[in-house]
């Protein structure tokens, strides 16, 4: 039998319906890989936003669990040489209850949330650091030499890193001037990552009457003009990032002044409960430095 023959029309037709359905397969099939990336992307999302939520109640229960222990020291007042870093933790404390509140009555963005999730971090190593040196921790301390800071500092001072490193090696039962010289370096490096950043000309320039009686630009100057950049100028973050530095400050203030003699294994293991909590300042104040 011959084959049919067809028109010209006849084959246009037949190659519209050909393309056509062709469209209609490729179309269903993008349709269902869309779909399928946004439930995977859905799933992520959800994960993410559980996960969060699962450390936030995690860091909530931690802050509640180390203040409450560091109430309970208050009260039965068993040491005396930590007072002043007992007295600030408090004080952390209640700058930080603060700081939420501010974070509930007003609108804030997720820049300023995620520096209040860290600011919660930052009450709670408070908290631990003197339950720790009063004897009241809930878990041994920390004997890991190392350091939890990665570019932290190099990304603000290649020179602030190296004295980091120096600061660490200096934490050794066979340096009978441990404390002095870790504490020394960390303050230093605390204050030196604040003046790189706010450097005084350029604090002056915005705020003119940013200065101390004697004539210095204030800290609390510096922090302001950091956390404007940043873009979560907000009065409370600006007292809270203030009294964070003040707890570690006096934290080294309280060790030098009940540390004499050979550096034993003990007070080793205290500057290493010290320097938790240096590195946890640094990464928040690292946080705010670097708009990250």
């Amino acid at each position: 039998m011959a084959p049919r023959r067809i028109s010209s029309s006849q084959l246009r037709s037949q190659m519209r319906q050909a393309q056509a359905k062709a469209e209609r397969q490729v179309r269903s099939e993008i349709q269902k890989q869309t779909r399928k990336i946004e439930n995977s992307l859905k799933r992520e999302a959800t994960k993410a936003v559980n996960d969060h939520n699962r450390q936030v109640r995690a860091n909530r229960r931690r802050l509640e669990s180390e203040v409450a222990r560091l109430n309970r020291s208050q009260q039965h007042r068993t040491s005396v040489r930590y007072t002043v870093t007992r007295t600030s933790a408090l004080r952390l404390h209640t700058i930080y209850r603060e700081v939420e509140h501010s974070a509930s009555v007003q609108d804030w963005d997720e820049r300023r949330l995620a520096l209040l999730d860290l600011a919660e971090i930052e009450t709670a190593n408070s908290a631990h650091v003197a339950n720790a040196l009063l004897g009241d921790s809930s878990d041994d301390l920390p004997e890991r030499e190392g350091t939890a800071l990665t570019d932290e500092l190099s990304s603000v001072s290649d020179d602030l890193d190296k004295r980091w490193r120096g600061a660490l090696f200096s934490i050794s039962p066979d340096n009978p001037d441990a404390a002095r010289h870790f504490c020394t370096s960390a303050r230093e490096i605390l204050i030196e990552m604040i003046n790189l950043k706010a450097p005084d000309s350029a604090v002056v320039a915005e705020y003119p009457d940013g200065r101390t009686p004697d004539g210095r630009v204030a800290r609390r100057s510096k922090i302001r003009y950091l956390l404007d950049l940043y873009g979560a100028d907000d009065p409370s973050l600006g007292e809270f990032v203030d009294a964070d530095i003040d707890d570690v400050m006096n934290l080294f203030g309280a060790f030098n002044k009940g540390t004499h003699g050979d550096a034993g294994r003990y007070a080793v293991t205290e500057l290493r409960v010290i320097k938790t909590r240096v590195e946890g300042a640094v990464r928040f104040l690292s946080t705010v430095i670097r708009g990250i």
